[in-house]
């Protein structure tokens, strides 16, 4: 004897109650203990954006401007990693990292520090 269409139905009204609303990869990782981890790392990489911005107000000129530049890409980068977990919904971590365009700016500045 098989189960009855009342007993599925049950059994399936049952495991949509148990399992949670369906989460992105990201929100699944920034919950587990490596994810914790990263969002941890995220917090040493702002303090190290916060040394290096203090750092770059002892340089003059461009040495000074490329540092604040580099300070600011670390923090925000560190930013994005340790508040992972903090999205609200309809909200991307991509929007808080540095984007492609302040990369290509930061490595331009630096090449440009390195010419004699």
């Amino acid at each position: 004897m098989g189960i009855t269409r009342q007993q599925l139905r049950r059994m399936i009204t049952e495991e949509l109650l148990r399992t949670d609303e369906p989460s992105s990869e990201m929100r699944q990782f920034s919950g587990s203990t490596p994810g914790k981890k990263v969002m941890k790392a995220g917090e040493k990489i702002k303090a190290a954006g916060k040394s290096i911005n203090d750092l770059a107000y002892e340089q003059t000129g461009k040495a000074r401007v490329t540092l604040s530049h580099v300070a600011e890409f670390a923090y925000k980068l560190g930013e994005a990693l340790a508040s992972m977990n903090d999205l609200e919904e309809g909200k991307s971590l991509t929007e808080h990292l540095p984007s492609v365009a302040e990369l290509k700016r930061l490595h331009k500045e630096i090449a440009n520090l390195e010419k004699l």
